[in-house]
């Protein structure tokens, strides 16, 4: 059931996990950086699959091994997240919707992706709202500046619209995540049809697209300094039945330094 008072919460069964990733490398400040891969607890997740990708859930390897829906009523829900790194930072926690990898900085055709129908968000806050679509670097593409674009069909349905990222002249970094806006009007996006650049970035490398839906962001204000967010700090942020809870980093340096936390789950 629903958790609608601190009674409630503190009576809900809890799942509790004490988290560590290894420093990956990054762009640099200002940039996001995934710790999908990065070593530790969750341990790394593998890279997708190729063209229409896959759905992750909570027993892909890469997730926070949650525990099964107790079903019926029950509810999950963000109860507390800790998080504490050796640089500054924001650490921002999601539900990792689908994925995919394959798609080449070389290629200036289209390239064909036609996503994986999602099962998790149809309906939270509307149709699909909240579902942000960001590219995913596995290994690196190309120095040579060029547009990205990427065709979807937005929360309402509408198909062929676009999203537009200009790609600077410097090579991204594995690990690298970076958000492509909604076209004008847009709040979400259902699936994913093709993407394509011009000219090509020299390089192949191998990158992907990420749907996924944030849950929380928490500071992370000096080196080795900690943030902790309770229930209330979340917004009660409730986890759909088989949530792929992952990481990934806003960050401030050229490494995202060790990063360690604990997060609380609750059920009701």
């Amino acid at each position: 059931m629903a958790l609608t008072t601190l009674d409630g919460l503190v009576a809900a069964s809890k799942q509790r996990f004490n988290w560590y990733k290894a420093s990956v490398s990054t762009e640099g400040a200002g940039t996001f950086s995934s710790l999908w891969t990065a070593a530790g607890f969750p341990s790394a997740g593998a890279t997708p699959a190729t063209g229409s990708g896959a759905i992750p859930d909570r027993t892909t390897t890469g997730a926070f091994p949650l525990t099964a829906w107790a079903g019926g009523a029950a509810k999950k829900y963000l109860a507390r997240l800790a998080a504490a790194g050796a640089t500054a930072g924001q650490l921002i926690i999601y539900d990792r919707l689908w994925h995919n990898s394959g798609l080449s900085g070389t290629t200036t055709t289209s390239q064909t992706i036609n996503s994986t129908a999602l099962t998790r968000y149809p309906t939270v806050g509307g149709n699909y709202v909240g579902v942000e679509p960001w590219l995913e670097v596995y290994t690196a593409y190309g120095a040579t500046g060029s547009t990205f674009t990427l065709t979807y069909t937005n929360e309402a349905g509408t198909g062929s619209r676009t999203s537009t990222y200009t790609h600077p002249a410097n090579a991204p970094t594995a690990t690298q995540m970076i958000p492509f806006p909604f076209q004008a009007g847009d709040k979400g996006v259902q699936s994913i049809q093709s993407f394509s650049l011009t000219p090509s970035t020299a390089t192949a490398g191998n990158f992907g697209f990420t749907l996924l839906h944030r849950l929380a962001q928490i500071p992370i204000s000096a080196a080795n300094a900690g943030g902790v967010l309770n229930f209330l700090d979340m917004g009660g942020a409730e986890l759909l039945d088989g949530a792929c809870l992952s990481l990934m980093v806003l960050c401030s340096a050229t490494s995202t330094g060790i990063m360690t936390g604990d997060l609380t789950v609750a059920e009701g």
